[in-house]
């Protein structure tokens, strides 16, 4: 598992990677197995002090936001990849989100004070941390563009093609929500996709 949190940890440090190598192989060695969960358990819910560098092992992983008795599927966190509470990993405030599981996985971490304490032993300073608020950043900014602009047609081939297993992920209530359209315009899109 080491290896592919390692895999998922260099490019957050780009160019400098190389010269952070061993600061990069330390993190990547404190990261712990903290839980399996099974679909539809929650990784956090909001309201919760979770400053952790999350890593989702085989598994998939949505996250969920509230809004006026709703829920909202923010994204899709895919197999072996970092992930993280915003509110929380980087601004050390309770989580405002739910993160749920979708399809079975393991769920590994390094607590954000770990994090603080490895990346200053190793010189990397806030590199870790501007690069993942300009992930996030990028991310909610390329998702607002998409509503804004895309057909429906066209945000579900995108989503589609940016994460294939949605599909049997998440059901087409969570889908529609996500892509911001009712389940007829989903299942309207959904046919024009698999007659082209």
């Amino acid at each position: 598992m080491i290896g592919q949190i390692t895999h998922q940890l260099v490019p957050l440090f780009g160019s400098q990677a190389p010269a952070l190598k061993s600061g990069i192989s330390a993190l990547a060695a404190q990261f712990e197995l903290i839980t399996h969960v099974s679909a539809g358990e929650h990784v956090w819910v909001s309201g919760e002090e979770k400053p952790i560098l999350y890593f989702n092992g085989d598994g998939i992983l949505a996250e969920f936001s509230s809004h006026q008795r709703s829920m909202f599927c923010q994204r899709i966190i895919p197999p072996n990849t970092l992930f993280w509470s915003e509110s929380s990993f980087l601004l050390w405030q309770k989580t405002d989100t739910y993160m749920r599981c979708k399809k079975a996985s393991k769920i590994y971490g390094v607590s954000g004070h770990k994090v603080r304490e490895i990346t200053a032993q190793y010189g990397m300073g806030y590199i870790l941390a501007n690069t993942l608020t300009k992930m996030d950043i990028a991310s909610y900014r390329n998702r607002s563009k998409d509503l804004c602009l895309l057909l429906p047609v066209e945000r579900l081939r995108k989503t589609i093609q940016s994460s294939p297993q949605i599909l049997s992920s998440i059901s087409r209530d969570e889908l529609a929500k996500y892509l911001r359209i009712s389940r007829s315009s989903l299942f309207r899109a959904m046919n024009s996709l698999h007659d082209a």
